[in-house]
């Protein structure tokens, strides 16, 4: 082996242990924050009751099909997509400064793995999440949770809502703003009529990143 080969690893070797220092600083850092940020979101406006059983199945089957059986992040689950809804509450609760791709991704998967979902009960979590879910802005002003989008957008308590309402809630929390059911109908239809079609039955996501339901396209 010769001496650039060496120094080459030794700055890949010096690179490596820098990156695990600085996330295991950052589980660390996160696991001392998690008792605030728990307590913070204990008075939470929307229940599991409320939603009631079937359209959390609805919600998850879309968001996150395999909630119940991982531990914070799920790489096999077709349809489940990047993210979790544990690692989307982890973007929103632990990043304050804003949560920017890269290195943020691997901070993200492991608060979800090793502190977010040890810390709470499934059942918390999904109530967490309903309460803080993000559906974008409304002149300028940011519409959070969905008892705050049911009222936004439809004039109504999230218990008065449709399942086909609901849906259009559920199918706005992949791209917000560009699926907003005011400002882009058509593209909000299309996505319901694929979730509903997916929910139906009538097709499957092919693989991990098939939060589009290719082979739901068109199937009434």
């Amino acid at each position: 082996m010769n001496n650039v080969m060496k120094i080459g690893l030794i700055v890949i070797a010096t690179l490596l242990a820098a990156l695990l220092l600085f996330e295991g600083y950052a589980v660390w850092r996160a696991s001392a924050r998690t008792p605030a940020i728990i307590a913070a979101h204990r008075n939470r406006p929307v229940n599991l009751a409320q939603v009631g059983s079937r359209r959390l199945q609805m919600l998850l089957q879309v968001e996150d099909p395999g909630f119940y059986r991982h531990h914070g992040v799920d790489f096999s689950t077709p349809g489940q997509g990047k993210t979790t809804l544990t690692q989307a509450m982890v973007k929103r609760l632990y990043f304050d400064g804003g949560f920017k791709p890269g290195f943020a991704k691997i901070e993200q998967s492991l608060i979800a793995r090793f502190v977010f979902d040890p810390a709470l009960a499934k059942r918390d979590q999904l109530e967490i999440a309903l309460n803080i879910a993000s559906f974008g802005t409304i002149k300028g002003k940011p519409v959070i949770g969905f008892e705050q989008a049911a009222q936004t957008f439809f004039g109504a308590p999230l218990t008065r809502l449709s399942d086909h309402h609901f849906l259009m809630l559920v199918a706005m929390l992949k791209a917000p703003n560009a699926l907003d059911p005011i400002r882009h109908p058509t593209e909000n239809a299309d996505r319901v009529a694929r979730i509903e079609a997916l929910l139906g039955g009538k097709c499957k996501p092919r693989d991990l990143d098939d939060v589009d339901y290719i082979a739901c396209a068109g199937i009434k």
